[in-house]
């Protein structure tokens, strides 16, 4: 039998004492190499200390819900404490059991790894994966190069855990994972899966999450919720085993099936995406003007900024609610009206026969076809050629073969809106619906870009205009034709409620909205006089002083009139329509604040004299449906608008409380509804309004006071009509005789 010597023994033993010494030698000179950055990219020290990843711009409503996000990647920071216990629980359980443990490097990770060939387990610990989502979120497929990173990942694990609390690695961790479906980090992720915060998951809701984390696409619970049971269940049986729940509770837990509150991330999804979309512009034009310490520009997709808005998140709900539920009501009518027919071709003084053919050649298809050189029969050919296309449609998303002329004529039915809904007292926009479906269309209705013929939304301008002059409600006009010189032959035709010649106040022609009074009430103040009013209440668009102007013949957009009507709602102070209110950084701090505009731009004894007659058109004129069918009896003055051939729809009204303006129509002004019946505004505008005002008064957690009136102007007391007396005070009362 072989004997070993001592001097043979302490031979090797040495030998093992140099090759140890060289390998350690070697792995500090490689670290030392790696962290110089010889190997690639490493980062600084103050990189370390201050690790950035791109985070979303969030919008909050002014009740503090989230609205959605503007991002590259769609994150939002949280803080450690702000994150769930259960979260934190089974993260460890499930990624790292040790991290309390070890300084950034398992070593009994790495042995194990080594001895099982990572059958048992990774040596990654939650460190190095916090440094890899960091740093290096790109897998390199060669070895030699993820040995590299991995070596990489080792080093930053050791400098984090130098500059960083457990507790911060595990938040940092948490905002740098991703959660798929366009959800980085846990609190987006909480909000997309289950649409809470994540502060508030419970056990099953957490385990599901971060069981996600071994392959966010594999246990997607929306593709493949089997997987994801199976996979959550694996991190209850992973926490039960490490003693942080029970087995009983384990067993009760994994019965539980996953109940998710699904919230899409996409810009054309979720709630107010017409109103997301103006802020973006708005937002954008705000970053051009406003640098960071650094003097760069802020991002509105990096660097996790926080608008706070005006809007209302139950109010935005129910305006959406009230729009969707009664265009899909008015679109089976106006398909049924104009079935086998194209509305455009008679459509009046504004038909256009050609529409189609001049909307396919605004279509990317024509112009890309046109660029090759094709004859216009060569691409009408392949217009005309039918292809699989996905339609909307009231009932859903649908399938179907349709050429782009098939699409231009479809599209060009689709009725669209805009509805506003404003704190007349500071112009703070509680709600915005700009059209049917974003995806659709992003032709934005209710911004002041879009505009269409108002009707006889107009008409409380020229009333108010008529009582600066001198006139009253109970100042009465001839029913019959205005003989204007300037206008000689223009006669619009009226209601036919009164006889030729007979005399008619101004109360009754605004509360039936007849035309022939109108244009009466036009004469008296003229075109100029009404477009000075306008100009005042702010209407900025182009107003043609013309007597047909008093019956709404030019074009506004909705937040116009909506800002218009402010001063109405308000006793003569108008109040600039406005929805953000600050913007902070990531961190909180606010970098802008923003406040109502108001201004005092006409008579309280005027406006009350409108309001007073616009109320006669809700209790008894072309608005009574807002009592006799939603129910409406608080105080209420509003306003019904009709257009040439039925083409536009309006309802403008308010209480002391809350305004709203709704317009209805097709995007081509040559599209429009077949009769009056359909197309007036009390049918097709507002039932909007009416849906709309019934469910905000209705709920009671919104605070708005039924009882609400408009405050009648110092110095006067009113009639049984409403009309205006003023109050004469006797100043005799007090005089002393003795003493005169």
């Amino acid at each position: 039998m072989y004997q070993i010597n001592k001097t043979d023994f302490w031979s090797v033993f040495k030998l093992f004492q140099k090759i140890n010494l060289g390998f350690i030698g070697f792995l500090i000179l490689l670290f030392i190499l790696i962290k110089v950055g010889l190997f690639g990219y490493m980062p600084d020290l103050e990189e370390i200390k201050n690790p950035t990843k791109n985070l979303a711009t969030n919008v909050y409503s002014s009740d503090y819900e989230l609205l959605g996000s503007y991002y590259i990647q769609n994150r939002t920071e949280v803080k450690y404490e702000e994150l769930s216990p259960w979260l934190i629980k089974a993260l460890i359980a499930t990624e790292d059991k040790r991290f309390y443990e070890h300084c950034g490097i398992d070593l009994k990770g790495i042995f194990r790894a080594i001895v099982f060939l990572g059958r048992d387990g990774g040596a990654s610990t939650l460190t190095q994966q916090t440094a890899k989502n960091l740093f290096y979120e790109n897998n390199n497929q060669n070895k030699f190069q993820r040995i590299i990173q991995k070596l990489k990942e080792q080093v930053i694990a050791i400098q984090l855990e130098k500059n960083f609390s457990k507790e911060e690695i595990i938040a940092l961790y948490f905002n740098t994972v991703s959660f798929n479906n366009n959800a980085y980090g846990i609190k987006t992720a909480a909000k997309t899966y289950f649409n809470k915060n994540q502060k508030d998951l419970k056990v099953e809701e957490a385990a599901m999450l971060v069981g996600m984390l071994k392959g966010p696409s594999l246990y997607n619970p929306k593709r493949n919720p089997k997987t994801s049971l199976n996979r959550r269940n694996t991190v209850i049986e992973l926490m039960a085993n490490q003693e942080i729940i029970n087995l009983s509770q384990s067993d009760s837990i994994k019965n539980i099936p996953i109940k998710l509150d699904f919230r899409g991330n996409k810009k054309d999804e979720g709630l107010a995406t017409y109103f997301r979309d103006q802020l973006f512009i708005d937002l954008k034009k705000w970053t051009e003007t406003h640098k960071k310490p650094d003097g760069t520009r802020y991002s509105l997709n990096t660097d996790g900024l926080q608008v706070y808005t005006t809007l209302n998140y139950k109010m935005q709900q129910y305006a959406e609610e009230a729009a969707m539920a009664h265009l899909k009501k008015m679109q089976a009518q106006f398909f049924k009206e104009w079935r086998g027919k194209e509305p455009w071709k008679s459509a009046g003084e504004r038909s256009n026969p050609k529409l189609i053919e001049k909307l396919a050649k605004k279509t990317t298809l024509y112009i890309s076809l046109k660029e090759k050189g094709l004859s216009e029969e060569e691409i009408k050919k392949e217009l005309a050629l039918k292809k699989s296309m996905t339609i909307f449609t009231w009932e859903g998303d649908r399938d179907t073969l349709f050429s782009t002329y098939d699409s231009l004529i479809y599209y060009a039915q689709q009725l669209q809106t805009g509805f506003l809904v404003l704190d007349p007292r500071d112009g703070g926009v509680k709600a915005w619906v700009g059209g049917a479906d974003f995806t659709y269309s992003q032709n934005d209705h209710v911004r002041i870009g879009t505009k269409r013929q108002v009707g006889s939304t107009m008409k409380p301008i020229l009333y108010a205009t008529a009582m600066d002059k001198g006139l009253t409600p109970e100042s009465t006009v001839p029913y019959t034709c205005p003989n204007i010189p300037s206008a000689p032959g223009w006669c619009p035709k009226g209601t036919g409620r009164w006889a030729e010649g007979e005399m008619v106040s101004l109360r009754e022609g605004l509360k039936y909205s007849d035309n022939l009074i109108a244009a009466q009430v036009m004469k008296e103040v003229g075109p100029d006089a009404v477009v000075a009013t306008a100009k005042r209440l702010n209407i900025i668009s182009k107003l043609d002083a013309v007597p047909a102007l008093a019956l709404g013949v030019s074009d506004i957009s909705v937040i116009e009139m909506a800002g218009a009507y402010t001063t109405l709602a308000n006793r003569g102070v108008y109040s600039k329509p406005y929805y953000i209110t600050r913007i902070t950084d990531k961190d909180g701090h606010i970098l802008d604040e923003f406040f109502p505009q108001r201004s005092n731009v006409m008579s309280e004894k005027t406006v009350f004299e409108v309001v007073s007659m616009m109320r006669g058109v809700v209790t008894g004129g072309t608005a009574t449906a807002l009592g006799s069918r939603y129910g409406l009896r608080m105080n209420i003055a509003g306003k019904t608008g009709t257009t040439q051939s039925n083409t536009d729809a309006w309802f403008a009204g308010f209480t002391p409380e809350l305004l709203g303006v709704v317009w209805v129509g097709c995007d081509e002004p040559s599209s429009r509804f077949a009769t009056t019946s359909s197309g007036q505004g009390a049918v097709a505008a507002l039932p909007i309004w009416g849906s709309f005002f019934r469910k905000v008064y209705n709920d009671r957690t919104l605070h708005l006071d039924r009882k609400a009136s408009f405050r009648i102007p110092e110095g006067f007391s009113t009639d049984t009509t409403g009309a205006l007396i003023p109050i004469v005070v006797d100043t005799t009362a007090n005089l002393n005789i003795d003493n005169p």
